[in-house]
């Protein structure tokens, strides 16, 4: 019934015809099987940047994104994009993200872009520091740029390593922290690519510990993520 009335509702967005065919068949691969074991799944890290923090009313810059695939991370096998166009982002959030007029007026065509990161993506479970941002500001784009909406699971990374470390006492603790506490760092921070690779290398530490305590589905990774949602303190996390 909801799948029915998401159609209904869905606004009618005209596509050029390559890319109109090409969300046709994203739409048409099947959904992930939750049930998959993490040795054999293909978990996507994604981060984003953002013109600032307001979902409702701040833009969609840049995705990076990098594949887990049967627990191995290629670094050849990711996804970058800078979205073109002309909304202007605050003087303080360009400092941070490196994302200015320039950048952006040599970037790709948001529907182009965001047709690509669904074609990277497939249905497979994404996975995120902080998930819920990235999944406002994706879907919003989706959205409003191809009328499309995202049915893949999502994983949060910001609930999922203090479930598996209890003892690091981080629940509150940003992505920089945990970084910190594994020896990571990130080539670039605040940069959507390097945030994605960096949190992927996050990711690798928590699924061999998650195996550890006999964790080897996509499901029950994230009903233990969920299940510290559940019982932390409101706000942590964030």
């Amino acid at each position: 019934m909801i799948d029915r009335l998401t159609r209904w509702w869905r606004p009618h967005i005209e596509l050029v015809p390559g890319l109109e065919a090409r969300l046709r068949a994203w739409r048409h691969r099947p959904a992930v099987d939750e049930d998959v074991l993490l040795a054999d799944a293909r978990l996507v890290v994604v981060d984003v940047e953002t013109t600032g923090l307001n979902v409702r009313r701040d833009r969609l810059l840049s995705i990076g994104a990098v594949a887990v695939d049967a627990g191995r991370l290629n670094p050849a096998d990711g996804f970058s994009a800078v979205l073109k166009g002309v909304e202007r982002a605050e003087r303080e959030n360009v400092v941070i993200h490196g994302i200015g007029p320039e950048a952006r007026q040599a970037g790709t065509e948001p529907a182009e872009a965001l047709v690509a990161f669904l074609e990277y993506a497939g249905k497979q479970p994404l996975v995120a520091y902080h998930a819920p941002f990235d999944r406002a500001m994706l879907e919003r784009a989706l959205r409003e740029t191809l009328g499309a909406r995202l049915p893949n699971p999502w994983l949060d990374l910001a609930w999922l390593a203090p479930a598996l470390v209890p003892d690091a006492q981080r629940s509150q603790a940003g992505l920089d922290a945990w970084l910190e506490r594994f020896g990571l760092r990130a080539q670039e921070r605040h940069r959507a690519a390097a945030d994605a690779f960096v949190s992927a290398e996050l990711l690798l530490i928590l699924l061999a510990r998650a195996r550890a305590r006999g964790v080897v589905t996509v499901r029950a990774l994230r009903a233990m993520a969920e299940r510290h949602a559940g019982t932390a303190p409101r706000g942590a996390g964030w």
